[in-house]
């Protein structure tokens, strides 16, 4: 059988169009996978020359099924990912899929905050209207309101492994605005949980820069670096501090400096800065400025300032201003994010003062 006509058995059809069953003391996932059907689905997905047929297939049914089976059938797809897969295939439609599962549970999504020490009123008014929807449900519409949050929770999984497996993936995701500003407050819901969507919120918070400026204003020196999937700033300044240290010699980098005691980020998940880290509006005609221009590590690297069209990082080194130690930070979220940083360039003399100017 060809890509081309790749088709998905009546079988299978079947089973994936009947609600999911729960069986009191079975893990329903296992249960779904463990069908004959699927068995048989996985194994032919798994030959190379049908796999982007069967995503293709995936991706044109995923709308049309309960959203428990679209979630575990959407599961089954990311595992192809993981051995290789085009994870552009099917990211598309589990991006709309999950836009759309939240919008839906969203009515039924809010914090507890009657705890707090001053809780906002509004907060308590919105806590109770959410228990009495929620409890004004019928039974039927409160399993299938359960059934989505648990489809959410596995749909986040490929999800996950297709965001950060393709750049194109990732800049589409947080491109959806909406989504986006559902994840914060959904993730911290007390209603109604949805512990996964941590790790999609940590998603959104990763930057790549293919040509990252770092310049160095007491060297008068700096290079071009390709940052790759790095956290926030803080993941930036232990991956781009490598960096330094292997061309120190050519950046004209004091020794003392790179003596000083620090941490590596890969075995210990904490840092603490060789430099200043700020941002480009810091200088002005060669000058610094605005000594208070920090680039904030907590911060997306995206989020910093750009000047002639690049990304910009000021490493300045200065015993006046402060250096902070980092920790917690530069942990990868998902095995598939590969954080790095590679040298390009170095900047000339001419660019130096271009980017400082």
């Amino acid at each position: 059988m060809s890509p081309a006509n790749f088709e998905i058995s009546a079988d299978l059809l079947a089973l994936l169009r009947q609600p999911l069953p729960q069986t009191p003391g079975q893990d329903p996932a296992q249960a779904f996978f463990a069908q004959p059907q699927m068995q048989a689905f996985l194994q032919q997905a798994h030959q190379p020359a049908q796999t982007a047929a069967a995503l293709q297939a995936c991706a044109a049914l995923l709308p049309e099924l309960p959203a428990q089976n679209a979630a575990l059938l959407a599961l089954m797809g990311g595992s192809l990912v993981e051995d290789g897969a085009d994870p552009r295939i099917l990211f598309p439609v589990c991006l709309q899929l999950l836009d759309h599962w939240l919008q839906q549970l969203q009515p039924f999504c809010a914090a507890d905050t009657r705890a707090d020490p001053e809780p906002d009123p509004q907060d308590i008014e919105i806590w109770h209207q959410v228990q009495q929807r929620l409890q004004a449900l019928p039974a039927p519409q409160r399993a299938g309101i359960e059934a989505l949050q648990q489809a959410v929770e596995w749909l986040v999984l490929p999800v996950m492994t297709m965001v950060l497996r393709d750049e194109g993936n990732h800049a589409a995701f947080i491109a959806q605005t909406r989504l986006q500003a559902m994840l914060e407050p959904m993730y911290c819901n007390d209603s109604l949980p949805l512990e996964q969507l941590y790790y999609p919120i940590q998603a959104a918070a990763i930057s790549y820069e293919d040509e990252l400026v770092v310049v160095l204003p007491t060297s008068r020196t700096g290079f071009v670096a390709r940052v790759h999937a790095a956290n926030n700033g803080f993941h930036a300044f232990s991956m781009l501090q490598g960096v330094i240290r292997a061309h120190a010699k050519a950046l004209n980098i004091r020794p003392a400096l790179l003596t000083s005691p620090t941490s590596h980020a890969e075995e210990e998940d904490s840092d603490s800065a060789l430099f200043q880290w700020l941002q480009a509006s810091a200088y002005a005609q060669g000058t610094l400025v605005n000594p208070m221009a920090w680039a904030f590590g907590e911060a997306p690297l995206r989020s910093f300032a750009m000047r002639h069209g690049k990304r910009v990082l000021i490493a300045l080194d200065s015993d006046s201003g402060p250096r902070r130690g980092w920790s917690g930070f530069t942990s990868p979220c998902h095995d598939a994010q590969n954080p790095h940083a590679i040298f390009k360039r170095y900047l000339s003399p001419v660019e130096v003062a271009a980017f400082l100017a």
